[in-house]
């Protein structure tokens, strides 16, 4: 919901973030500095569609309902540590 200090005491050191089409980004320092950034941009009006549950991943579909910007995360989690992040992103959908 565009609040990522509640997550970031499940960050794994070794995460890796797919932004897809875009970039990787490696490391739990540079994660959190990039949800710092975004922040600092101010909150988005993001609203989840449909949220998946599965033993070692989570699935989170929505929209940013300012913009015409439509996300699917997917979390992998590994004893209880986010460990990697796939992210796609479409605007103009």
């Amino acid at each position: 919901m565009g609040d990522a200090q509640p997550a970031q005491d499940f960050i794994a050191e070794d995460i890796e973030w797919h932004i897809v089409g875009d970039r990787t980004i490696d490391g739990n320092a540079a994660v959190k500095e990039m949800c710092a950034d975004a922040a600092a941009q101010g909150r988005p009006n993001f609203q989840n569609g449909r949220v998946i549950k599965a033993k070692n991943h989570l699935i989170v579909e929505g929209s940013d309902l300012d913009t015409d910007m439509h996300y699917c995360d997917i979390y992998a989690i590994e004893k209880e540590q986010i460990v990697e992040i796939t992210s796609y992103c479409l605007t103009g959908a």
